[in-house]
């Protein structure tokens, strides 16, 4: 529908950019050599461009701005917030053993070098009503990632037939080894909650996610225990032939919205099958990028926009 109007709307400005056209080119202007310069003047540098302009946007425009808007959307968005998240989905030509992942950056050392830190991958774990949002790989030496970074929530399981969430987190087992590179570990279960998958999205968290320099040994009197609410404004996030769009935030207690935890972008240009996601975490929390509450959603994005790649790359039925 757009691009009719739009059509429409460029033959209407044509017919104008016509007109003036034939009076600027008329034979009156010419007895006067001052008009006669005059009218080439501003049609040169005023009217041209402004008629061209308005007889080829309103058709071509989309083809024109949208790319370049895109483009800037996924470069510069998330340049605010201390990290981000990409959502890589298999797309219909992939080999069904193509796994659905989150690559996850930090914006140091600044918006313009990020780092690539870990990767996590969604999974079916029964073919049934049991997913596991998980720890895939780290894609830098896990010493040199900084504590407010490190995942030590590697695990998120969703059952949706009870709509419920729970989550395991892995910590060091020894003093000599807190913070380091390490095989000596535990996991022990660290989240609790219920999520809403529907249109008004929502996820009630219950929390004790330590940071990467807590010892199982002090787990879980050393961590205290984080209560969260989430939604988002509008009801409405997923749109089965568009990306998932949304804008996650707190529920504070009198009903209003607070904090952003994260928001989507974009689809990479000319690649609908990756997703951008901004990623700010619970407000006033130490490791905050690396929450449940961050975690949580992400896991879910995922696989809609893993249900979205496979609809937005199939082949054309024309």
């Amino acid at each position: 529908m757009m691009f009719i109007f739009g059509f429409f709307l460029s033959c209407f400005n044509g017919i104008w950019a016509y007109g003036y056209l034939c009076w600027a080119c008329g034979d009156g202007w010419r007895r006067s050599g001052s008009g006669n310069l005059l009218v080439t003047l501003f049609s040169l540098f005023i009217a041209a461009p402004v008629l061209a302009f308005s007889v080829i946007m309103p058709f071509f425009g989309g083809w024109i701005v949208v790319p370049i808007m895109q483009k800037y959307a996924w470069d510069h968005y998330c340049d605010s917030f201390p990290a981000f998240a990409i959502l890589d989905a298999r797309s219909y030509n992939d080999p069904s053993y193509t796994v659905n992942v989150a690559y996850f950056f930090m914006n140091q050392p600044s918006a313009g070098s990020p780092t690539q830190l870990f990767t996590y991958e969604i999974a079916n774990t029964d073919g049934g009503d049991n997913w596991r949002f998980s720890l895939r790989s780290w894609d830098t030496a896990q010493s040199s990632i900084p504590l407010d970074f490190y995942p030590t929530l590697q695990a998120v399981h969703y059952n949706f037939y009870q709509l419920t969430i729970d989550g395991n987190c892995t910590l060091s087992a020894n003093a000599s080894a807190a913070g380091n590179t390490v095989d000596n570990t535990a996991t022990v279960p660290c989240m609790t909650g219920t999520f809403d998958p529907s249109a008004h999205l929502h996820f009630n968290i219950t929390s004790a996610v330590p940071l990467n320099s807590t010892l199982v040994s002090s787990y879980p009197a050393a961590v205290p225990n984080a209560t969260s609410n989430l939604t988002i404004r509008d009801s409405n996030w997923d749109f089965g032939k568009y990306a998932p769009a949304l804008a996650l935030q707190e529920l504070q207690p009198d009903g209003q919205l607070g904090h952003l935890i994260l928001k989507t972008t974009v689809t990479a240009p000319h690649d609908s099958t990756e997703l951008k996601v901004c990623v700010a975490g619970p407000e006033g929390r130490q490791g905050a990028a690396v929450q449940p509450e961050v975690f949580a959603p992400l896991g879910l994005v995922l696989m809609r926009q893993a249900d979205y790649a496979l609809y937005s790359t199939q082949p054309s039925s024309d």
